[in-house]
């Protein structure tokens, strides 16, 4: 089975690296963008099975980003990374559809699972999301 396509998208350079430099091992990373308005034609052109996607970012959410991506048709999965763990951000990430929602915190023990659960057509929404805020 050839390994997962993702494309990751977040505003942070910095942790855009760590995030590819983390996932290049186990899937194929297929491209970065850093930000919002460039996450739908980089999903066109290099279909992704997955989409990792930072919740805020500079020019738009990654809420509006998903939405944007579900109404243009696009099938990959997408996964929220963020540092929000508040209840709500969790419970709108739900609404949309995601596969899955994971704390920046926790990136290196819950983000390649959330990929592999979304890639096999499962959530991932760990105990540590939504534990805190309302």
């Amino acid at each position: 089975m050839p390994p997962v396509r993702v494309l990751v998208v977040d505003d942070n350079l910095l942790f855009l690296q760590v995030e590819i430099d983390l996932l290049t091992e186990e899937f194929d990373v297929v491209g970065s963008v850093s930000n919002g308005h460039s996450v739908l034609s980089a999903a066109t052109e290099l279909k992704p099975d997955v989409i990792v996607l930072d919740v805020s970012l500079g020019d738009m959410t990654g809420f509006e980003v998903a939405r944007l991506l579900k109404s243009a048709g696009a099938t990959a999965r997408i996964i929220f990374l963020t540092i929000h763990e508040g209840k709500d951000f969790v419970e709108a990430a739900m609404e949309l559809g995601a596969a899955a929602y994971v704390v920046k915190s926790r990136t290196a023990h819950d983000l390649p699972k959330a990929i592999v659960a979304a890639h096999q057509g499962k959530t991932y929404y760990p105990p540590t999301a939504g534990r805190r805020g309302n």
